[in-house]
């Protein structure tokens, strides 16, 4: 059988969200990633990392919420091949700066 397809009686629940993310469905077909059944890394120790997003652009969770990383003229601090905007998950970065602030204070928590 080709690809993942998710249970009927889990698409029932609060457990999985039909929310785009920007993630590419193809990998499904290969994998369990993009599918939300894969193991992801623990929020612990998430302050001390210094390669953040899919590729390790962000050099820091302060970087990673940054709304400034998706100009086009942005020069990443982490790992990247030139300017340009850090692509990835935009969550968080809509949130008035107090609230940024206190979500990256909360992580450096962990």
């Amino acid at each position: 059988m080709r690809g993942f397809t998710v249970p009927d009686a889990l698409r029932k629940t609060d457990a999985i969200l039909d929310v785009s993310v920007g993630t590419d469905p193809g990998l499904a077909l290969e994998t369990r990633r993009g599918t939300g059944f894969y193991k992801v890394p623990s929020l612990r120790g998430v302050w001390m990392r210094s390669a953040l997003g899919h590729e390790g652009q962000a050099y820091s969770i302060d970087e990673l919420f940054d709304p400034a990383r998706l100009k086009e003229d942005y020069v990443p601090k982490g790992f990247h091949l030139g300017p340009g905007p850090i692509q990835g998950h935009e969550f968080g970065l809509k949130l008035p700066l107090a609230d940024r602030e206190a979500l990256v204070a909360f992580l450096k928590t962990l």
